[in-house]
């Protein structure tokens, strides 16, 4: 057995070359801690469904997410990222980590982190892309809206130079974006406009860790579907205006 399999739920440990892992930070985080299977494989919706309301998203907060991040029930018709009737040993639909790694579906072109599909690998981190997302930070500290939304304008016109067949339609641009607002939501800070320390952003870019050691706690107050439609919303509008004329019109 794995030495991994054996530390107690809450531990991180990195994952193994033989762990499945998706192209998200923060599944990969949550196996990483044994939140759910640490070896990626057999994950049940119930299973992540704790794990989100453990880490601070609530009910209606994280039916958000399983609309946009993990395919039991309506995405298995939809995106077709889980198989027909697969199942755990005891019976339950479930799905492995690395399966999330199907382009198009809730995988995408223009990944903050990830390379596109047609570059060869879509799911493992990059670290040129990891500290160019550190970076972004406009004070060093944290990483604001603002931050966030130029660092995706400028990874969309970057990947338009290296991969001739991107992809980006309306719908998986709400994705990124509802990524970005969940992201936030989580470990932003409320009373900096749910800016992301650089601590936080780097235990979880780039270790693919909780950032507890870096002094991140759960929200008291857990954010549901109006605060992270909300956030969406406010990050897919700033960022479409620029992506569909190709330039930047902010005012200077």
């Amino acid at each position: 057995m794995p030495a991994s399999l054996s530390l107690q739920r809450g531990t991180y440990a990195p994952s193994t070359p033989t762990d499945l892992r998706s192209p998200c930070p923060i599944l990969n985080a949550f196996a990483n801690h044994g939140l759910i299977p640490r070896d990626g494989r057999n994950v049940s919706k119930s299973e992540l469904d704790d794990t989100m309301r453990e880490i601070g998203l609530s009910p209606t907060g994280s039916g958000v997410w399983g609309t946009l991040r993990h395919p039991w029930e309506w995405a298995q018709w939809q995106l077709g990222i889980r198989d027909a009737d697969q199942k755990d040993s005891n019976g339950m639909a479930c799905l492995n980590l690395d399966q999330l790694n199907r382009h198009n579906a809730t995988e995408h072109d223009g990944s903050l982190t990830r390379r596109d599909d047609a570059q060869g690998d879509n799911h493992t981190a990059q670290p040129d892309l990891v500290w160019q997302l550190l970076q972004a930070s406009s004070n060093g500290r944290i990483i604001t809206t603002d931050d966030l939304v130029g660092l995706r304008r400028r990874g969309t016109e970057q990947q338009r130079m290296y991969n001739a067949r991107l992809c980006f339609p309306c719908f998986l641009h709400h994705v990124t974006s509802g990524q970005i607002a969940i992201t936030q939501r989580i470990f932003g800070e409320p009373s900096k406009g749910y800016a992301i320390p650089v601590p936080y952003a780097k235990a979880l870019f780039e270790e693919e860790r909780l950032p507890v050691d870096e002094g991140w706690r759960r929200q008291w107050l857990c954010p549901g579907m109006l605060e992270i439609v909300y956030q969406l919303m406010v990050v897919s509008l700033r960022v479409g205006r620029v992506s569909q004329s190709g330039r930047d019109k902010r005012k200077k």
